[in-house]
């Protein structure tokens, strides 16, 4: 047994609300975005790097709670 309490439904619900919010925000203006990203200059790759951890951190803490909320918990 794990020693950590079982994340709450609300905070599980606020993750994937985030994710998903972010994910619309991305797909409904990829073509400024792309213009943004691919510019030659530092500012935008610190910004692209910000934007894929940021998804990543959403994304795999609102799956985490998920599983663990369904009884699926990981030893790493």
């Amino acid at each position: 047994m794990s020693d950590t309490s079982k994340p709450s439904i609300f905070k599980t619900i606020i993750f994937l609300v985030v994710a998903l919010c972010a994910y619309l925000v991305i797909f409904f203006n990829i073509e400024s975005l792309n213009k943004f990203y691919l510019s030659k200059s530092v500012v935008p790759a610190i910004c692209l790097l910000g934007t894929i951890v940021f998804i990543a951190f959403t994304y795999g803490t609102a799956m985490s709670y998920i599983l663990n909320l369904l009884g699926l918990e990981s030893d790493h």
